[in-house]
This record gives C-alpha cells, sequence and structure tokens, in this order.
C-alpha cells in the first residue's frame, strides 16, 4: 500500500504539495510513538529527508531504528558515557548548543545526553554550522574521549550533521500565499502548526490560534494567555522553532533570563526569538526587584542592563498559565483576569506592558482529532520562515486608520504589533482587502482592550475606561472583557448585605456565535436628581435592543406613576439617570425591562431596593412581566454572585426545574406576573426622617 492510500490527499493536500514541493510533509507519520522525545521541527525534518512515498514503511521503520539506538534514554545515559570512556567514540542524536569563551580563548558545545557543557569544539565546525552558536542544533554528534589533549576537558566533539534546513527562500514562500485564498492559506497555517483545521470550524478560533504564533514573527511583542489545561498554549510555540525558549514553572534569575555577570555569557533573551514562561503561576524570580524592574524596561524599550553590559534584543515575551471557568468563561471568582498571576507580577506598570491578552478559555481542548494529519509545512522549515519574517514590518498597515479617542501611544503599538503579526501569518506578501485588514486590526485591539479593562478594575484611578478601536466601532466580538459578576467576591459585595436606593441586578446571557453560553449579571445604578425638565439618561456601553428596554422602563413608570407611589410633582422635576456599571462590552437583548422599572421606580420614592436579589424579565405598558431565554443560565450567574432571591416571569416558572438541585437549595425563585408583585417583593419601605438622621 502506498503512502497516499494509508494518508488520502485533499485538494488542499495536493496543492501545498504542487507548490512547496519537499518544504511540506504529511503530518500524521510525525504522531508515531518513535518520535515523542523529538520536538517535532526535528521528527518532521527526518520524515521529509528519508521517508519516500513508494518505501514509506520501510523508511519509517530505519528512522525509528536510528532514533532509538542513538537517541539516549534520560536513564541509560550513563551506559552511554561508560561506551564513551571503553571505546573512545560515540555518536548519539542531541541537541547541541555551542558558545565562545573570550576570557581564555575557548570555544565550548554543550552536550544534554552526556550532561557535559564544555565540550571542546573546533572552529571550522562551527563555522559550516553557525546554527550552533544561534540558540543550538538538533542533530546527529559525533563525540570523542581524548583526555591526552585536555585531562580536564577530554570530550570533544568531531563532526555534526543538523536534523535542521537551512535559510528558506522567502521570496518562493510569498509567492506561493498567492496560489491559496485565504481561507485554504489559514488550513495550511494551521495544518503545519499541528492542528486539524476540521477541528476549528469556527474562524474566530482559527485566528486566536494562529495568534499564538505572533511573537515568532514580531519582534518584541509581549503577550498573555490564561485558560484551562490542556489547550496547548505551550505545544504551539515549544515545538515550531528551536528558538523558542519555555521556562517550565521553578525559578527563574537574572543570571539565565539576562546575563550571568560571573560567567559573562548571556541569558535567553539574547540568545532566543521567544521565550515563554509557562505555568506561569508556578514561577519565581530570583532577586525579584531587580529581575521585574529589568523585566519591565526590556518588556518597553527592547534593551536591558546589567552590571555595566547593555544589550538590545528583538525577542518577544509569552506568559501563560491556568485558569479556571464556568460555562465557557472565566470563574466568576475572579475579581480581575490576572488574579492568576503570581503576586510579584500583579504590578500594574509591569502588566500594562502586555501588548495582547488572548482569551485561552475559548480555544476548545486539544484532542487527538485536533491534531493535523493532513499535509503542512515541515515544522522546522515553517517555523525558520516564520522567525525570518521578523525582518519585515507590516505595523504600518494601521496608519490611515483613525483610532478611536482616548488611546495612549502604548495602546496604538500594542495594536500595530499585534496586527503586524497577523498580517505576515495570513497575508506574508502584503496583499489584502480593506475588510481583511480590519478584520486583523479589531482583533489586535481587542486583546489589547483585554488587558487595558484588568488594570481598570485593579487601580481605577490611574486606569480610565476606554474603548480601544478605530473610530466607529462600538464593541469588539469577546465577551469576557470585563464581565460583571465577576468583579466582585459575593462576601465582598455590597448589595448582598444592604439595602440600596437604586441599585438593582438584572440577569443577562451570553452568548457566541448566536447560541447562549452562559448567564451574566447586568448591575444597575439608577438615580434622580433635579433638573428644568423631565428626561432619561443612559450611561455605559450598551446596544440598541437595551437602549430601547430602558427606554420603555422609563414610559411604563411615567404613565403608570400614580400605581408606583411616585409624587407627581417629583416626576415632572427629576432627571432620571440610569447607569450599567462594570460592563466593557454592550449588553444586549431584551431580558432587563423589570429591572429598570424597579430601579428607576426607587430611585423616584426613595425606596431601597432589598439586598442580595436579582432579576429578569420583559415588561409590557400594561404591567406585565413577560417572558425571556436563557433563565437556568441566569438562575446560576444569580448564585455565584451570592443573590439568594431571584425573580422570573410566571410564564418562564417551568424552566426553573432545568436548574440542579445544587444550585435551587441556594436560592429562592420567585415567579411575578405584574411589576406590582415584584415592586412588593424586593422594595423596603423608605427611611423615616429620624433614621436619615441617624444615618448622617
Amino acid at each position: 500500500m502506498s503512502l497516499f492510500d494509508e494518508f488520502p490527499l485533499s485538494d488542499l493536500d495536493r496543492k501545498a504539495r504542487e507548490v512547496f514541493g519537499e518544504n511540506v510533509v504529511i503530518k500524521a507519520l510525525a504522531q508515531n510513538t518513535a518520535f515523542h522525545r523529538l520536538p517535532r521541527y526535528v521528527s518532521e525534518y527526518l520524515i521529509a529527508k528519508y521517508v519516500h512515498p513508494e518505501s514509506w514503511r520501510e523508511d519509517l521503520a530505519k528512522v525509528q531504528a536510528k532514533i532509538k539506538d542513538l537517541l539516549p534514554e534520560t536513564d541509560r545515559r550513563e551506559l552511554l558515557k561508560e561506551r564513551l570512556l571503553r571505546t573512545g567514540e560515540a555518536v548519539l542524536i542531541d541537541p547541541v548548543e555551542a558558545r565562545i569563551d573570550l576570557k581564555n580563548g575557548q570555544r565550548w558545545a554543550k552536550v544534554e545526553a552526556l550532561g557535559d557543557d564544555k565540550v571542546r569544539v573546533a572552529p571550522a565546525l562551527l563555522e559550516q554550522n553557525p546554527g550552533l552558536l544561534l540558540g543550538g542544533l538538533w542533530g546527529t554528534a559525533k563525540v570523542r574521549y581524548a583526555p591526552e589533549a585536555d585531562a580536564e576537558h577530554p570530550n570533544e566533539l568531531v563532526s555534526f550533521t543538523p536534523f535542521q534546513v537551512g535559510p528558506p527562500d522567502l521570496a518562493a514562500f510569498r509567492a506561493g500565499r498567492a496560489r491559496f485564498t485565504t481561507d485554504e492559506w489559514i488550513d495550511l497555517m494551521l495544518q503545519s502548526a499541528g492542528y486539524a483545521p476540521r477541528s476549528f470550524p469556527n474562524k474566530r478560533h482559527r485566528l486566536l490560534l494562529l495568534a499564538r504564533l505572533t511573537p515568532l514573527v514580531q519582534p518584541n511583542l509581549n503577550l498573555i494567555e490564561l485558560g484551562p489545561r490542556q489547550t496547548g498554549k505551550t505545544f504551539l510555540l515549544r515545538n515550531v522553532s528551536p528558538r523558542v525558549f519555555t521556562v517550565s514553572g521553578g525559578r527563574t534569575t537574572p543570571a539565565n533570563l539576562f546575563v550571568n555577570l560571573a560567567t559573562r555569557a548571556v541569558g535567553i533573551l539574547g540568545t532566543r526569538k521567544v521565550v515563554v514562561f509557562d505555568e506561569i503561576a508556578h514561577t519565581t524570580f530570583g532577586d525579584t526587584d531587580a529581575t521585574l524592574s529589568t523585566l519591565k524596561d526590556f518588556m518597553e524599550s527592547g534593551q536591558f542592563s546589567r552590571g555595566a553590559r547593555s544589550f538590545a534584543t528583538d525577542a518577544s515575551l509569552v506568559y501563560t498559565g491556568n485558569l479556571d471557568v464556568q460555562d465557557d468563561q472565566p470563574d466568576a471568582r475572579y475579581r480581575h483576569l490576572f488574579e492568576p498571576l503570581p503576586d510579584e507580577l500583579i504590578d500594574t506598570a509591569f502588566l500594562d506592558r502586555l501588548h495582547g491578552y488572548l482569551p485561552g478559555w475559548e480555544i476548545p481542548k486539544i484532542t487527538p482529532d485536533a491534531l493535523a494529519n493532513g499535509v503542512g509545512f515541515i515544522t522546522d522549515y515553517f517555523g525558520e520562515v516564520l522567525a525570518r519574517l521578523r525582518e519585515d514590518d507590516f505595523q504600518g498597515e494601521t496608519h490611515g486608520l483613525a483610532f478611536a479617542a482616548g488611546m495612549t501611544r502604548r495602546d496604538q503599538v500594542a495594536v500595530e504589533r499585534i496586527t503586524s503579526g497577523l498580517v505576515k501569518l495570513i497575508y506574508p506578501d502584503g496583499r489584502m482587502t480593506e475588510e481583511e485588514r480590519k478584520e486583523l486590526v479589531t482583533l489586535a485591539c481587542e486583546l489589547r482592550q483585554r488587558v487595558h479593562n484588568q488594570l481598570a478594575e485593579m487601580a481605577p484611578g490611574e486606569f480610565k475606561p476606554r474603548f480601544i478601536g478605530l473610530q466607529g466601532m462600538t464593541e469588539h466580538a469577546a465577551k469576557d472583557l470585563r464581565a460583571p459578576g465577576r468583579d466582585i467576591l459575593p462576601q465582598e459585595d455590597p448589595l448582598n448585605r444592604e439595602a440600596v436606593v437604586g441599585a438593582v441586578t438584572g440577569l443577562g446571557v451570553v452568548t457566541r456565535d448566536g447560541a447562549i453560553v452562559g448567564g451574566d449579571l447586568i448591575l444597575i445604578q439608577v438615580s434622580a436628581f433635579a433638573g428644568k425638565n423631565a428626561q432619561l439618561n443612559v450611561t455605559g456601553l450598551h446596544g440598541q435592543v437595551l437602549k430601547d428596554s430602558v427606554q420603555t422602563a422609563y414610559n411604563i413608570v411615567r404613565s403608570r406613576f400614580r400605581d408606583f407611589g411616585i409624587n407627581d410633582k417629583l416626576l415632572r422635576e427629576r432627571v432620571v439617570a440610569v447607569h450599567l456599571m462594570r460592563i466593557a462590552e454592550p449588553k444586549d437583548g431584551p431580558s432587563a425591562g423589570l429591572a429598570f422599572v424597579v430601579g428607576i421606580v426607587s430611585a423616584l420614592t426613595g425606596r431601597p431596593i432589598k439586598p442580595a436579589c436579582a432579576m429578569t424579565g420583559e415588561v409590557s405598558l400594561f404591567g406585565e412581566v413577560t417572558g425571556v431565554g436563557g433563565l437556568p443560565f441566569k438562575i446560576k450567574a444569580a448564585v455565584r454572585a451570592g443573590r439568594k432571591l431571584v425573580l422570573v416571569p410566571a410564564e418562564n416558572a417551568r424552566e426553573v426545574s432545568q436548574v440542579p438541585d445544587e444550585v435551587l437549595s441556594q436560592v429562592e425563585v420567585v415567579a411575578v406576573r405584574t411589576i406590582e408583585e415584584a415592586l412588593q417583593r424586593v422594595l423596603e419601605n423608605p427611611p423615616t426622617p429620624s433614621e436619615e438622621g441617624r444615618n448622617e
């Protein structure tokens, strides 16, 4: 059976082979267990070089046997040393990295399998393989044991055959892009990165996956991604290029990050293109103040100093970690979305230097079906192309676009860099429509908006709410930018303890692609103050349907004020201000009319709203409370926020049975048919003059 009988090619696979020839490979072959100890860029190089379609089974078996023989298991490395001592020579598959010791005039190679970072290496070998000095290479290394030449450092690297491609032809890569539609190219990029495009039919998911690669193509780009486990947050960068270094939790110091003052060796920020801080919640920083101060300087300027030495590098930084999720959104207990970080990183000056926050909770978990098995670029070639694309500059793609008022220069730089990275990945030839360009700019704005919104929650005195986007835009696609109900822990929320005039909790839903995926709170503040004419003011970001719902509620109150106990003169002389609190993106959908009526009546009568209550329901001009959607999600959201009483429309009462018993046991759900029933249930009597005096 031929290779293509075993792995049938799609139209895209055939086109990729036709256009890019030997630079692509069938990804499924690299999933063989024999390759699991190798980075994907190494295993795919071996497959592309040694496995041929007509004899693929035999060739694959030979490669597997070679790996088994020459790639020593960790527990067998002493046997390797014994062979070296006994025979004077050993051949092995290993990553090898070289460095120059100017002080002593020596060239050293680090061979992982031997645990030796001072293996002598000849100048000619470094000239043949300059990649050994640029972060290291995987390959077949021959090491000779020669204590007679240097008793203190007896091992010598005498030959090295790299498993990595040379400099790619970027002109051919860009020319090949023109042969594909945008959707085809995105699919090819995903397959090259190791993902099966069919497992990610949603375009937003595809763009977010590609956004993970932007630090490799864009210099000095700083991203953070927090999300559930098993979504592949580090899978991509770790496997796509040897120019990426992963710090997996543990302790990091100024010596390994920047410069080792004792050895004068430059740290990983000076030798890698991307540094990934994985499991960031479990990362500790030696000499914390000095490390974070230097990191902040580097994230802003691309430069760092240590001792008397200063360096400028283009390394990008990526911080990844776990974040608990509920209903496909960050758990309600988080007060802001940086909370999982270690305490020393919860520093607004540090966090403001992050260009974007990727919503890891939106990306599906990586299952076996999500792994690529079609044709994609050989990972080594792919990673090298991406690293070379750093030399291109598409930051000018935002020029000529009018940004929203109030954006800082730091906001604009963040949007420019993320946009540039996305353009390099999807339109490396620079050819795109205006609509395609704005799509990428909009995503870049959203990623920066998510950073700013968390800062505004953490330090509202310093970071004022502002919209990051293009003029004419009013919202971003994400619904998590600052979701109420996640801002305050239930025990800390004053609305769960105090009766407050005009402060009411409405309930809404979170939707994605037209489907309800969760519940949310709509926190509303209403006040009534003297003015020349009665009028309604609505503040806070909101959608048109929600705005219409507020207006309808106000009209109902004006037409039925006597039924609600509102003084005629007061109604004529009061401006009613309705403010939607802690809503970074517009809330839309008809479900909060009852809450608006209750809030307006409370403000105009001075009657406080009872603590720990929430409500959902629309209202008619005749005072009826009408049904809404997503009731189970809304009740769950209310319980997560610590509310103990939830009013729901009577016509939705049957849906209450869909809520789990463990949730219902924490709340009283009351069905109401009219506005009067709701007001009677949740409004307290106004305080007496003597009580007001005591409160003052």
